[in-house]
């Protein structure tokens, strides 16, 4: 047996493991980091091969601007550098290589792979050690360390440590839950085996194995049927990229049971793809050759461990003011029917969540072991509240809060309950540092460095999209979502065209916002009709006359017949954005790729100005909370002068990365990719900082310099945008007192 000794042990190296241990590492503690598979990545890894989705729903978020940030956002950028096919359609499987290349790079991380947890002991009801073994070097191994994260899905050291847990469903009564069922029960969603298929050029035959299913013989066969009849068979390499929908095991223990669900799944996945290749009812997959089975099912659900707050579904839909919230999420209530593709009823129901929503820190650690951290899957939620919290970007977000507060259970000797009660503005402020999003709070700087700072740029983007577009029929109805700085908006321009032969009424409404986070459009505040002549083609101004709370939105409704059209285009300007509107679902934003255009709003809106940098966001909130250039080839450039000389520990660059995705076929085209940063100091002399190729949001500099008395940031380039966005750059002191601190101030 031997004793391997940390600060913290983090057992589980899916997402919420690799991110916990990593912010673990970065914040100085010694982590050891346990996985029981060979890779890393969980159910993200190259052995399930599932996209990491999350809180951006797949770029449906009614937040719009919903991708978490942080950890998460670091992993899904750096993919590029390593496996630049991985987020298109063909899912491609996660780069073992690059979650690897991470971990390793920590040097405060040691990684313990092919390693089982198989025993936990208890003292005083806290966790002592995790006994553990590696079979191929036939070695065991004791960790011994004062905190431990339990990010293993299945909650293998929670449970052995006797800590609270939920399996099944939960009563709809328990917790007000609508979508719960009236009695509760033990059923569970179910796994699924994944599967790859490519295209070799030539004819190749499929010999069904005997252990498979005859599928055409199954009762349920014309739902599977249906099923890939839904899901066009692709013509092309890494073709199928599975079945999601093809699940087992919820209606059993899908822990106890693991075995026996993995043997159905494969009977099933063998099955069907014999009826693919051989039935003659899909054409074009006589070249195509099952590349890839998964070895293992992707288990979506287990146990749930009670924390001292259990998330439910009124959490996610009413949203309440958590003053501990550590991460987000905002998935939709994904819920899947229990005995998977053995169930009468839909696989799944998408229950809409209503944008981003916060998680509590109360509900990542065990409520009656105290120094025992949850991260992932296993966290403190009802059953209906999980199939939002599940999805890995999201398990990843709560992996990168309770690794970064178990540094501060290492600092002040405390248990996670107490940094939830006593040190939670620290938590919130260092989380925030390291690029992680909290919905409502904003990092103020540091007031030595608001004094007398002065920001300048080389120019500032017009709040109007004016580039010439097409003309889009208002057969379909088409909303504008315009921030507005001031508490009134008089008028605003749109170009509009009559192509018939008699005048048209435009049908304008005006609605109001809901939560500053989200996209969604609210009550009714203005209707009017608009008369366009036969034949006009022009910019029309529009009398709006409507006020809400400066930094909200107003929505902007266009119908008419369809002769009318609006001109749009495809320019993205940050925080403006065009929808396709829903009559019969006004609440629900239709996502488009297009841009209505628009001018001239009255009074005027400076809602790119370069001031925007360092007004404590990082991201559009209600306003867009950027800087951003003219349309420019040229280089163009963002100064800070401070009026007294200041000493600067790190500098951080926040860049505009395309929140509205959830995945990215490339570095998105709003990335800064070349830059150079040059600091002034009270001398005369400088130190410069180049950046070339830059894919990443985050950008930070460890300058430990005094004396600063300017920034200056010279950009050469994009990934592709006419525009230079900047969401923040922000400044921190060197050995900065906690009272000194910047504030995370909450905005409800």
């Amino acid at each position: 047996m031997e004793l391997v000794q940390s600060d913290v042990t983090v057992v589980g190296g899916g997402i919420a493991g690799v991110c916990a241990a990593i912010a673990a590492a970065r914040n100085g503690l010694a982590v050891a980091l346990i996985n029981d598979r060979p890779v890393l990545g969980g159910n993200a890894s190259s052995e399930v091969r599932v996209h990491i989705n999350g809180s951006a729903y797949q770029g449906r978020s009614p937040s719009y601007y919903g991708r978490e940030g942080g950890l998460v956002e670091e992993l899904k950028q750096k993919l590029f550098r390593h496996n630049p096919l991985y987020n298109q359609k063909i899912m491609y499987s996660v780069s073992d290589t690059v979650l690897l290349d991470m971990v390793y790079g920590e040097p405060n991380i040691a990684l313990y792979l092919n390693t089982c947890v198989y025993e936990t002991g208890t003292e005083g009801g806290r966790v002592a050690r995790v006994d553990a073994l590696q079979l191929a070097s036939e070695r065991k191994f004791r960790f011994v360390s004062p905190y431990y994260i339990d990010s293993s899905g299945d909650g293998a050291v929670a449970y052995q440590a006797g800590a609270q847990f939920r399996r099944g469903r939960e009563a709809r009564s328990e917790f007000g839950e609508s979508l719960a069922p009236e009695e509760a029960d033990a059923y569970t969603m179910g796994d699924t085996i994944l599967f790859q298929t490519r295209d070799v050029g030539r004819k190749v035959p499929f010999k069904r194995p005997a252990f498979a299913y005859d599928v055409t013989k199954l009762s349920f066969f014309e739902d599977i049927r249906k099923g890939l009849r839904h899901r066009v068979i692709p013509r092309k390499v890494n073709g199928l990229g599975g079945l999601w929908w093809l699940e087992y095991g919820g209606h059993i223990d899908t822990v106890r049971d693991n075995e026996e669900i993995a043997l159905e799944l494969r009977k099933l996945v063998f099955g069907i793809w014999d009826y693919i290749k051989n039935s003659g009812d899909f054409d074009g997959v006589d070249p195509l050759i099952l590349d890839h089975v998964s070895p293992i099912p992707g288990k979506r659900e287990s146990r749930r461990f009670v924390g001292d707050y259990m998330l439910s579904q009124n959490d996610l839909t009413e949203r309440p003011y958590f003053a501990d919230a550590v991460a987000v999420g905002g998935w939709a209530m994904d819920l899947h029917a229990a005995k998977g593709v053995y169930d009468t009823g839909p696989a799944t129901a998408w229950n809409f969540v209503p944008g981003l929503y916060n998680i509590p820190l109360r509900s990542l650690y065990s409520a009656n072991v105290p120094n025992l951290l949850l991260a992932g899957r296993n966290v403190s939620a009802t059953h209906v509240a999980f199939g939002s919290t599940r999805v890995m970007a999201t398990c990843g977000c709560m992996g990168q809060a309770v690794g970064t507060a178990a540094a501060l259970c290492v600092k002040y000797g405390a248990d996670p309950a107490d940094i939830a009660a006593e040190h939670i503005g620290e938590l919130q402020r260092m989380l925030m540092r390291d690029g992680q999003t909290i919905v409502g709070l904003r990092e103020e700087l540091t007031p030595c460095f608001a004094e007398g700072l002065t920001v300048r740029a080389s120019s500032r983007r017009a709040y109007a999209n004016e580039v010439p577009g097409e003309a889009v029929s208002l057969e379909q109805p088409l909303c504008l979502a315009l921030p507005i700085g001031t508490e009134r908006l008089e008028s605003v321009a749109v170009r509009i065209r009559n192509a018939g032969d008699r005048a048209e009424t435009l049908r304008l409404t005006v609605l109001g916002g809901d939560r500053k986070e989200n996209y969604v459009p609210g009550g009714e505040l203005k209707r009017a009709g608009i008369e366009v002549a036969a034949g006009f083609d022009g910019w029309m101004t529009l009398d709006i006359g409507c006020g809400r709370p400066a930094g909200d939105k107003l929505y902007l409704v266009f119908e008419g017949a369809e002769t009318l059209a609006l001109s749009c285009n495809g320019e993205k300007p940050t925080g403006a954005v065009s929808f396709l509107y829903r009559p019969e679902e006004p609440a629900k934003l239709r996502k488009w790729e297009k841009s209505i255009l628009f001018k001239n709003l009255l009074p005027a809106q400076h809602l790119y100005d370069p001031a925007n940098i360092v007004n404590g966001y990082s991201r559009p909130y209600g306003l867009p909370n950027v800087w951003a250039s003219e349309r420019s080839g040229g280089r163009e450039w963002l100064e800070l002068a401070f009026a007294t000389p200041k000493d600067v520990e790190e500098l951080q660059l926040v860049f505009n990365p395309r929140l509205d995705l959830e995945h990215f076929d490339e570095p998105p085209e709003t990335l800064v990719k070349d830059y150079d940063a040059i600091v002034t100091l009270a001398d005369g002399s400088e130190r410069r900082f180049e950046a070339r190729g830059n894919d990443l949001t985050l950008n930070r500099y460890r300058l430990n310099v005094r004396g600063v008395v300017r920034i200056r940031f010279e950009f050469g380039g994009t990934h592709g945008s006419p525009y230079v966005e900047v969401f923040a750059v922000k400044l921190y002191a060197p050995e900065v007192k906690e009272k000194e601190s910047p504030e995370c101030t909450p905005n409800r």
